[in-house]
């Protein structure tokens, strides 16, 4: 976005402004892009089962003790020790293939 100022800064400005407004806003794009590949480059990407475990969701439908929760925006089939309500916060503990082991999050629910 700094680039196109940059541009603009150059067709639309005076003429000694355009090259100090043009060289100040590319300077800063190119600041920005460096700061934002460094802090990229310090987060672990997370996918699978890795980003499943430890995560919150909802239960769908009753779990006593199986059913279906919706954890990350997608509709598993998961299996809880004690009943959950339908609609109650669930918490994932494991990952057993296809199904989620499941524990109700006391005092919370939607």
């Amino acid at each position: 976005m700094l680039f196109v100022l940059a541009l603009l800064s150059l067709i639309f400005a005076p003429q000694p402004w355009s090259y100090v407004g043009a060289v100040v806003c590319a300077g800063l794009g190119v600041l920005e892009i460096l700061y934002w590949q460094r802090r990229m480059q310090r987060q672990k990407v997370r996918t699978g089962v890795e980003n499943l475990i430890g995560a919150t969701g909802t239960a769908t439908g009753p779990l006593a003790p199986s059913g279906q929760v919706r954890v990350l925006g997608e509709l598993w089939e998961a299996r809880s020790a004690e009943s959950v309500p339908s609609g109650a916060t669930i918490r994932v503990l494991a990952v057993r293939g296809l199904e989620l082991d499941v524990e109700g999050v006391a005092g919370e629910s939607r």
